[in-house]
């Protein structure tokens, strides 16, 4: 039995180190969460791009994780000896009510599209855009149920029911390529009209090359 028991041992980890590579590498993610603000509403503090609205904090915390994207430091833990990590992370950019409404007329109709949506967010994949400015415009125009995305965002989650918004941000070669997930849930407190804003790098292993 004492000549077994290392035996075991030894067999226990070889296949728990086998389990570990068999996962996909894409699996392997950690978020570095970098910086988190809040942000005004007020349709004249974004209509005039003063400091503290949504629309300047915005285009400062995605100017900001473009520029310091390949100066985050590499996770050295992350992947298993079968992946690699990337160049660079992705960004994380999200945009979420600070206060929410509890007692009103759509509670319920809100409260179960939230609790689909958590589940299974609206998306609006494969974006990709010349530049970060450009980015920037569709996400703002989006936001206020503008061009074809957004005004399909707004009759999904329409009547009080306030969109939670996830962007995924990556690059390739000269482009800026964006998945938005958001998620439909309760009303927002427009007497206390802020957002919280935040961006976190995202590392995901990757499959190696060759």
């Amino acid at each position: 039995m004492r000549l077994l028991l290392p035996l075991m041992l030894f067999l226990i980890v070889s296949v728990s180190g086998i389990a570990e590579e068999a996962k996909k590498c894409s699996s392997f993610v950690k978020d570095i969460n970098i910086e988190s603000n809040l942000a005004t509403a007020s349709v004249i503090a974004n209509k005039l791009n003063k400091v503290g609205s949504i629309r300047f904090e915005t285009s400062h915390m995605l100017e900001e994780a473009e520029k310091n994207v390949l100066k985050v430091e590499k996770p050295t833990d992350l992947c298993p000896s079968n992946c690699d990590l990337p160049k660079e992370p992705i960004v994380v950019f999200k945009s979420v009510p600070n206060e929410f409404l509890s007692h009103y007329d759509e509670s319920e109709k809100c409260g179960k599209l939230q609790e689909e949506t958590e589940k299974n967010p609206l998306s609006y994949n494969n974006k990709d855009f010349p530049t970060l400015q450009s980015l920037e415009d569709w996400f703002g125009d989006f936001t206020r149920g503008k061009r074809a995305d957004g005004k399909d965002l707004y009759e999904r989650c329409s009547g009080k029911c306030s969109p939670q918004y996830e962007c995924i941000i990556s690059r390739n070669d000269d482009k800026f390529l964006l998945d938005a997930q958001v998620i439909c849930g309760q009303a927002r407190d427009k007497n206390d009209n802020k957002y919280v804003l935040s961006y976190s790098y995202r590392w995901i292993c990757q499959d190696k090359k060759g």
